[in-house]
């Protein structure tokens, strides 16, 4: 039996945390030896996905005020677990996570893959130093999986060389839900962090909301901006017309009702929640964002509009095409037939061959 490691910071809700958790779930279930390894483990405050229960769970619980000796102390300790476990593969999402584990498994016989899951020049630098100290690391991996093609470019060619696009699974649930025949509201779904901006998604929201008196913007997600943005809602005397539902687990069900779907964000990897609003059949708008993630998935097909990031009035003029019925019902088409490519199936294969299958 095959033996594979996952490792990621938490299981706490956001996309790599979903695509880390659906693997895990991929692998146990096709009788594979799965051991997934957190920092941190579960948190009253921040809600957490739900982990394979056959899957074996190890938390290394190592954190503190001085940044160094933490990581220190999780690159030792996640060394130890790979010594005693000795999985076939080991596979690493995020920045941090993806250069603690290069660290810690050097020497070890294990094949080594790293996720980039973000804009690399966010995750890891866009200066000089930080890029090849960045690029020189990555050289100890055996293989690395991109989402987008300009992530990529961040890299050596001899790291590209042993690299690999898929692109991020949506669950059957959101293909298979039915599509409300009355369609209302501008929703987006996402984390309350600065990353997300929803600002903008507020701001132009504001400059067309008297034009659509039976719609509201819907925000579903929580973070520590929450208040904040309230705030910003009240002063631009739209509080009422805004709504900040929280996490729900019912995601799908509320795509598939929504009008129009927008993701604000300065930056992304390739985005879940625009993969799941498109598998909806929802039309969608989104920022023009690194790295590439939103062009991937919309340019070429053109299955949603794209604009500008920190462009309040391109997103407003976007968002109002979107609501004209006969629009708004092209790209509903063009997002459901995109989605295609997203089909959990085809994406895990794509998985399990590079683990295990490539030399």
């Amino acid at each position: 039996m095959n033996k594979v490691l996952f490792y990621i910071d938490s299981m706490q809700k956001g996309g790599a945390n979903r695509v880390m958790a659906n693997l895990v779930d991929y692998f146990t279930n096709k009788d594979f030896d799965v051991i997934l390894v957190n920092d941190i483990g579960p948190n009253d405050d921040y809600p957490e996905y739900e982990v394979n229960s056959l899957a074996k769970r190890i938390i290394l619980n190592e954190s503190g005020a001085n940044a160094i000796i933490s990581n220190l102390k999780r690159i030792k300790k996640l060394r130890k677990v790979i010594l005693e476990e000795k999985p076939d593969c080991v596979l690493s999402f995020m920045g941090p996570p993806n250069v603690r584990m290069l660290l810690a498994s050097v020497f070890l016989p294990c094949r080594k893959v790293v996720s980039v899951r973000n804009d690399p020049n966010r995750e890891y630098g866009n200066n000089i130093i930080k890029k090849f100290l960045t690029n020189c690391l990555f050289l100890l991996a055996n293989g690395c999986v991109f989402q987008t093609e300009d992530a990529s470019k961040y890299f050596f060619n001899r790291i590209r060389s042993k690299s690999t696009i898929i692109v991020n699974p949506v669950n059957e649930l959101f293909f298979n839900t039915p599509s409300s025949e009355i369609r209302k509201n501008i929703v987006t779904v996402g984390r309350l962090f600065p990353q997300k901006n929803h600002k903008l998604l507020i701001h132009a929201f504001s400059l067309i909301s008297s034009q659509y008196p039976d719609d509201r913007l819907i925000i579903y997600g929580e973070g520590p901006l929450k208040s904040e943005l309230k705030e910003y809602a009240r002063k631009l005397g739209i509080e009422e017309r805004v709504v900040f539902s929280g996490a729900i687990s019912n995601v799908n069900e509320e795509l598939s009702k929504a009008k129009v779907f927008v993701l604000s964000s300065d930056y992304e990897g390739l985005p879940n929640a625009l993969m799941e609003a498109m598998a909806c059949g929802t039309a969608v708008v989104s920022t023009d964002c690194p790295s590439g993630g939103p062009k991937y998935l919309l340019k070429e097909s053109n299955a949603g509009i794209l604009v500008s990031c920190n462009n309040a009035d391109e997103m407003a003029e976007a968002i109002s095409v979107m609501m004209n019925e006969e629009k708004n019902e092209l790209y509903r088409e063009r997002a459901k037939k995109k989605s295609i490519d997203f089909l959990p199936e085809t994406v895990f294969d794509k998985w399990k061959k590079f683990l295990f299958e490539k030399k």
